[in-house]
């Protein structure tokens, strides 16, 4: 596991978007990528999903 502080933008099933960010890639026995979550505002705790670039976009974490 590598911690991490990586701003992102998900998209959920229904279509709607969220600011989030991800604090944590692990890649599991099979290769797959794996990032611990939270979306903004407020997210309960944060949860590990499946990296799926479609879904989950990565944002600039430092300037442009």
């Amino acid at each position: 596991m590598r911690w991490v502080y990586q701003p992102v933008e998900v998209q959920y099933p229904d279509g709607g978007w969220a600011l989030g960010r991800i604090n944590a890639w692990w890649t599991d026995g099979a290769g797959e990528l794996w990032c611990r979550l939270r979306t903004l505002p407020g997210s309960a705790r944060a949860q590990w999903r499946r990296y799926d670039p479609e879904s989950i976009l990565l944002l600039p974490s430092t300037g442009l």
